[in-house]
C-alpha cells in the first residue's frame, strides 16, 4: 500500500507573509537563489515563475519556489522533440534562506530523476529516468504524482491540538500544479492543484 502524500487538492492562493512592523530586513538583490542548479547543460539551468515568502515569526527565514528543470534530461540526450521536459519528472523547485536572503540553500532530495541523462555532442542516447537526486519537491513520485510547477508559497502556523497557532511553530505551505505519474491515477482528471502542507520550517545546518 502506498504511503499517501500529505497534499490537499484544492484551488489555493498563497499570500506573501510580511515581517512584523518595525522589523528591518536587508536583502541582497544580486544573490543567486537556485544555487543547486548547474550552469549547464540546458535545460537543468532553467528556472521561471518564482515565488517567495517570509516567515513572519522568524523574518530572517525565507522560502522560494520556482519552476525548475534541474532534474530534467539534458536537451542533448534522448529525442530532440521532448526537450526540455522528461515524462514523470517534477519541476517544482524549492530553496531556503536563513539570513534574510543573503545566501540560499537548494536542498537535494530523492525522487524520480533524469539528471544522469546528459548525452554528448552529436550523440543522443536514450534517457531512462530512475530514482535519484532531485532538487524539486519530495514525495510526489511515491504518491503516484508529478509536481508540475506554478508555485505559490506562504509561511503559516502549525495545526495542533485542534487549532492553527503560531505557538505551535511555523510551517511552509507550498501549492503547485500536479499531474498523475505515467500509469498512475491518484486523482481523476488531467491536472490538479496540490498543497504541500507538511513542510515544517527547516532550520539551518
Amino acid at each position: 500500500m502506498r504511503k499517501p502524500l500529505r497534499v490537499l487538492l484544492f484551488v489555493a492562493a498563497a499570500a506573501l507573509v510580511a515581517a512584523p512592523a518595525g522589523t528591518a530586513l536587508a536583502f541582497n538583490p544580486d544573490t543567486l537563489v537556485t544555487v543547486g542548479s548547474p550552469s549547464s547543460p540546458f535545460s537543468a539551468n532553467k528556472q521561471n515563475e518564482p515565488a517567495v515568502a517570509i516567515d513572519a515569526n522568524h523574518p530572517t527565514v525565507l522560502a522560494a519556489g520556482a519552476n525548475d528543470n534541474i532534474d530534467m534530461e539534458a536537451c542533448n540526450a534522448g529525442p530532440d522533440d521532448d526537450c526540455p521536459f522528461t515524462e514523470g519528472v517534477g519541476v517544482s523547485g524549492v530553496s531556503f534562506s536563513f539570513d534574510s536572503g543573503t545566501t540560499w540553500t537548494q536542498p537535494t532530495y530523492t525522487g524520480w530523476s533524469a539528471r544522469h541523462c546528459t548525452g554528448a555532442p552529436g550523440d543522443d542516447p536514450p534517457c531512462e529516468p530512475r530514482i535519484g537526486p532531485i532538487g524539486t519537491l519530495p514525495g510526489y513520485f511515491e504518491a503516484g504524482l508529478v509536481s508540475d510547477g506554478d508555485p505559490a508559497v506562504a509561511f503559516g502556523p502549525v495545526y495542533a491540538n485542534g487549532e492553527f497557532s503560531w505557538a505551535n511553530g511555523s510551517r511552509l505551505y507550498y501549492a503547485n500544479l500536479t499531474s498523475n505519474f505515467p500509469g498512475q491515477e491518484g486523482f481523476k482528471g488531467f491536472e490538479a492543484i496540490a498543497c504541500r502542507a507538511s513542510m515544517a520550517r527547516p532550520r539551518p545546518g
